[in-house]
């Protein structure tokens, strides 16, 4: 992500005056267990989003997407219209109007965002984006707003939209993330609490993510409908559900015998959210006992589920995970969900790294994309960064 204030410099004649990173939102376990009010475990790493600010003497607002290079938007405050075809530019427009109706003052601005972020799906890229924007408004405005402050207001933008709508859990995530920690959420009351992240490298076990570098839109639409079918499987476990049990405490008996008239496609799904949010419980539990291999049992439960219970993998995923699980010292791998498409996590022991590289050498030859791996080490929450501090933003 370096480089930001170069590109703000170049398209607007003017360094920007406040620079906020945004961290990418990492679930390793639960992305999908919120339609059970269910359990999940978040954390944050260094690949996000950068937002650039510097303030105007009119009204316009002008924003350039410096990771495309090409997308622009602009907009007068004082006559913001929502439109379709806006696409990200909805979430610049929805951050403004919520601001304005809290009644808190800000002028016109220039805007530049880049980073991985930046080609997320729209929960991410939508989550990544408010937050930036709240933060550096807040900063170059002066609106004294704290980080609770900021969360409200940040999800309240999505009253102004629909499509582009940023999810709670992200935002808190964003915005409370701690080093080396991951946050345990229970989605049914929002409570959430900070767990050392034992599985780094030199502990004797690492994580590290693996990008598959397939395009953007691989697996898009297919995760797009599968949220279609788990909206369906919330409604249709509320009937499976009886004597005030919650949806996330099924049995797997009452999921698949209960004579009620579900499809198998939506007893699978709901069996999957369910089973997804048991895995980020136990998983909690893992993580506070430093327990590699109850953790890597878990990660691999889950990638199972995700090929046969959601059918959201792919060949080159499959072939990845197939490889990896073939290598000494790894003791799991699961898709996770950070907004990209075809990213996974391995759990590996220390001194086993090379081996399972060794092993997926082949990848680029058979497919033709070029694997990134990199170590998963839970980075912080949001901030602002110095261009005096650090040149090569």
């Amino acid at each position: 992500m370096e480089g930001i204030a170069k590109a703000h410099l170049q398209e607007y004649g003017a360094s920007p005056a406040v620079v906020i990173e945004v961290p990418q939102v990492t679930t390793l376990l639960g992305a999908f267990s919120e339609y059970c009010h269910g359990y999940a475990i978040m954390g944050t790493n260094s690949h996000g989003l950068r937002v650039a600010m510097s303030p105007r003497q009119d009204s316009s607002v002008r924003v350039f997407n410096a990771s495309s290079g090409t997308e622009r938007k602009k907009f007068q405050l004082t006559a913001i219209r929502q439109r379709k075809e806006d696409k990200w530019g909805q979430v610049v427009k929805a951050v403004c109007q919520n601001i304005m109706a809290a009644g808190l003052g800000i002028s016109g601005f220039d805007m530049t965002f880049k980073g991985q972020s930046a080609e997320a799906d729209p929960p991410a890229l939508t989550g990544a984006l408010v937050a930036g924007m709240m933060m550096a408004l807040n900063e170059l405005y002066g609106l004294g707003c704290d980080k609770g402050e900021m969360i409200r207001l940040s999800y309240g933008a999505n009253r102004f939209t629909d499509v582009y709508s940023s999810r709670l859990r992200d935002l808190i995530t964003i915005f409370t993330a701690e080093p080396g920690k991951v946050i345990f959420f229970d989605l049914e009351t929002y409570d959430y609490k900070f767990i050392d992240y034992a599985f780094t490298k030199g502990s004797g076990v690492g994580s590290f993510f693996i990008d598959c570098g397939l395009p953007s839109e691989e697996l898009a639409e297919e995760v797009a409908f599968f949220r279609e079918s788990c909206e369906e499987a919330r409604e249709a476990g509320k009937s499976l559900a009886s004597n005030g049990e919650r949806i996330r405490d099924l049995s797997e008996w009452d999921i698949r015998h209960q004579h009620i008239p579900l499809s198998q496609d939506l007893r699978n799904a709901i069996s999957f959210i369910v089973e997804e949010s048991g895995y980020a419980l136990k998983a909690a539990d893992a993580i506070r006992s430093a327990n590699p291999t109850a953790f890597g049992k878990l990660i691999a439960a889950e990638q199972r589920n995700l090929s046969e219970l959601a059918g959201l993998t792919s060949p080159e995923v499959d072939w990845l995970v197939r490889r990896g699980v073939e290598v000494p010292g790894v003791k799991g791998i699961t898709e996770i969900s950070c907004g990209i498409t075809g990213t996974l996590i391995a759990l590996i022991d220390d001194g086993s790294e090379d081996g399972y590289l060794r092993q997926i050498e082949e990848y680029e030859r058979i497919f033709g994309f070029k694997p990134l791996i990199r170590e998963f080490v839970p980075s912080g929450s949001i901030k602002a960064v110095s261009i005096d501090d650090d040149p090569s933003i």
